[in-house]
């Protein structure tokens, strides 16, 4: 078996402190991590939200720009109809057209360019043209060759006053490939290092020298962290469901101060954890662990029967404990000796089985009770119980012990044989019971052997004995029922006799008298048909079915009173019955020999105590009465004596004469429905009236279930 590690409290303490710190700190660190992230990824999108928002600001300010610009110069152009010339003479002196780099005029389709600028704006006018813009738009694209332009457009419808009618249409712009001003405003304003703006791979205009390298990833993500600077990432919605991306670029520096800040705050929270636990790994040290070793010393002491003091220590509750502990160590051993004293007293022997270890305990009285001195004398412990149970008792009692472990007994009980150390055999009455886990498993087994083995001797020569005298009982019941069967053909005998002698004289007397002859004959043949009845009943009576069967009670008993009628009727005995025709099951013919036991009892105590002239009654009757059948047997003798009344039911005990009992009928009655019927017989004298007279006598009353398995 493997032994498991122990470890002290103060180990114990000291690692949970530690773990739980680490564990604690870890989760600081963690905490304080996710935090920092947290915190700077919500400033990082505020900042963001603040940089698009401006540059939405500049961008509307540009638009508002042009727009006034065309306004302007629509105003100038829809009050006048005069050549090219003048018309940009008209437009130079109302406002600079340094302020856009797209200007021109669609009049007629006819396109007069006002433009001052270094790109193609004959190319780009005509894609303006032929997307057919509409007013509204802010942004467009143009794409020439391995050029593209982004366009910030305006413009506007001039209208004849006079006439109400559109004569041309103005439009003014901004190219932002050649325009920094846009994306040096967004920089300056929102502080950022530098603008990058894009269509798809193309560059469009940027405030940095160089390109981006890491473009793609850049537009695939919002936000984007390195050591040194941070990408934010804008797409812009623009024509005919194209888009540009803005990417805005700042410093990390102010980020990550930011950041140290956050990581200085959780490495303070974290020293103060480790203070603390350090404080609480003294407290712990001093007020409970030392108090708990202490007060673990004095148990150990106290239970080895030391004398020994208790060091009071700083816990209350640890003081009271240890007082209330001496007390029940005390009190433990007192009942620990009491209990050793009542077991020796008893001389049972004591087992105990761990059935999770596979170990045994086994009493000394135990030991002893099988010749065994120690326990070192066993040749095989784990297999003790059952090399030693009887092999004609073993496979009962461990069906009595399986339905223990599945819980259809509460306690196991059983006596077997057992085999003691020289070899033989001696009885043992087991009692115990088996101890369950919260799983369901046996873990324990605990109860006591008795030695019964005189007890079983004695009991296996008691049941000899009781087979013999109901052997006796049967014989004696035998001879009663010969002594009614003389009776009985004492006056069909007569008969026969007397008809046969009557017929040799008239023969020796040569007198014919035929029908005569033919009824005496007949009547010979019915007397013995009769005889032949009352053997028949007399070899059933004495050779019962010893099966369970279902009979009516009143046909049994009218069917063998039959038998003894002529018995007590020659003595004068009125048997007056009162029988209900009840179905019950059991042994017909044992009940039957207990009835007519009562009625011959009661008939030879009416011969033994009533005068010739006295009149003499045997009276029965049966009811049911809570599912059980009342038989009960009465007379007129005057009853029993109460001196012997409670010996009546011993063996051997009468108060006939020898020659006319055995002492064995009511002995024998009261087992019978007792043991056969799981009833009972009890007896009293009552005193009653019957036809105007007042009588005493002695009733017995039979009390057994309708179903004998009852």
């Amino acid at each position: 078996m493997i032994k498991k590690k122990k470890f002290s409290l103060t180990l114990i303490n000291s690692l949970s402190i530690i773990i739980f710190l680490i564990v604690v700190s870890f989760g600081i660190s963690i905490w304080a991590y996710f935090s920092t992230e947290k915190v700077l990824n919500h400033n990082l999108k505020q900042y963001f939200n603040q940089t698009k928002n401006l540059t939405k600001i500049i961008v509307t300010n540009e638009k508002k720009s042009l727009d006034e610009i065309t306004f302007k110069i629509s105003k100038i152009l829809s009050k006048v109809d005069e050549s090219q010339s003048s018309i940009e003479r008209l437009i130079s002196d109302s406002i600079s057209t340094d302020q856009v780099d797209l200007l021109y005029l669609e009049k007629d389709k006819e396109v007069i360019d006002f433009s001052n600028s270094l790109f193609d704006t004959d190319y780009i006018i005509k894609q303006i043209s032929e997307k057919r813009v509409k007013e509204g738009n802010i942004f467009l694209i143009i794409e020439n060759k391995e050029e593209e332009f982004l366009i910030l457009l305006s413009s506007k419808k001039i209208i004849n006053q006079e006439t109400g009618r559109v004569n041309a249409k103005l439009y003014a712009g901004k190219i932002i490939n050649d325009n920094f001003s846009i994306v040096s405003n967004i920089k300056e304003n929102a502080s950022l290092v530098d603008v990058f703006v894009y269509h798809d791979d193309y560059l469009i205009a940027t405030t940095a020298k160089n390109e981006l390298t890491n473009i793609e990833s850049l537009k695939n993500k919002e936000i984007i962290k390195n050591n040194e600077k941070i990408y934010f990432n804008e797409r812009v919605d623009i024509s005919n469901n194209d888009f540009i991306n803005v990417i805005y670029i700042i410093n990390n520096s102010s980020i990550s101060l930011l950041k140290n800040d956050f990581m200085k705050a959780g490495i303070l929270l974290l020293l103060f954890v480790v203070v603390s636990f350090t404080i609480l790994y003294i407290f712990t040290n001093r007020y409970f662990i030392e108090p708990f070793s202490k007060l673990l010393n004095f148990a150990k002491e106290s239970k080895d029967n030391k004398l020994v003091i208790y060091e009071q220590s700083n816990i209350l509750e640890f003081d009271n404990f240890a007082v209330n502990l001496k007390d029940i160590i005390d009190e433990l051993r007192d009942l620990k000796e009491q209990y050793a004293r009542a077991i020796e007293g008893v001389q049972d022997g004591l087992w105990d089985l761990d059935l999770v270890n596979n170990s045994a305990y086994y009493s000394r009285r135990y030991l002893e009770m099988l010749g065994y001195n120690s326990l070192d004398e066993v040749d095989d412990i784990k297999n003790f119980w059952k090399k030693s149970v009887h092999p004609a008792d073993y496979k009962n009692t461990l069906k009595k012990l399986a339905k223990h472990l599945r819980g259809e007994t509460s306690f196991y009980q059983d006596h077997y044989r057992f085999r003691c150390k020289d070899g033989s055999y001696r009885w043992l009455r087991i009692r115990g019971k088996v101890f369950f886990d919260i799983e369901g498993k046996p873990i324990r087994m605990t109860g006591f052997h008795t030695d019964v083995d005189e007890i079983i001797r004695l009991q296996k020569d008691n049941k000899k004995k009781e087979q013999m005298i109901y052997q006796q009982s049967k014989l004696a019941s035998m001879g009663e029922m010969i002594g009614n069967i003389a009776h009985q053909w004492r006056q069909p005998l007569n008969v026969i006799s007397t008809i046969s002698s009557s017929q040799i004289m008239q023969i020796e007397l040569k007198i014919d008298k035929k029908e005569e002859t033919v009824r005496d004959l007949e009547k010979i043949v019915d007397t013995v048909q009769y005889l032949s009845t009352i053997i028949d009943k007399f070899r059933n009576f004495f050779n019962p079915n010893k099966e369970l069967e279902t009979f009516n009670l009143e046909d049994i008993i009218k069917e063998n009173i039959e038998i003894f009628e002529t018995s007590y009727k020659s003595h004068g005995i009125y048997l007056h019955t009162e029988l209900a025709p009840v179905n019950i099951k059991g042994y017909k013919f044992e009940l039957m020999q207990v009835v007519i036991n009562l009625i011959n009892n009661a008939k030879d105590a009416i011969q033994a105590n009533l005068k010739p002239e006295n009149k003499k009654y045997i009276f029965m009757k049966n009811y049911i009465e809570d599912d059980k059948v009342i038989i009960k047997v009465s007379d007129n003798a005057g009853g029993i004596k109460d001196k012997i009344k409670e010996k009546i039911y011993e063996p051997y005990f009468t108060t006939k004469h020898k020659s006319q009992g055995t002492g064995l009928g009511l002995y024998m009655s009261s087992e019978i429905i007792k043991k056969h019927f799981n009833g009972q017989i009890y007896n009293e004298t009552i005193e009653y009236e019957y036809e105007k007279g007042k009588y005493k006598g002695e009733e017995f009353t039979i009390v057994i279930p309708i179903n004998v398995n009852q």
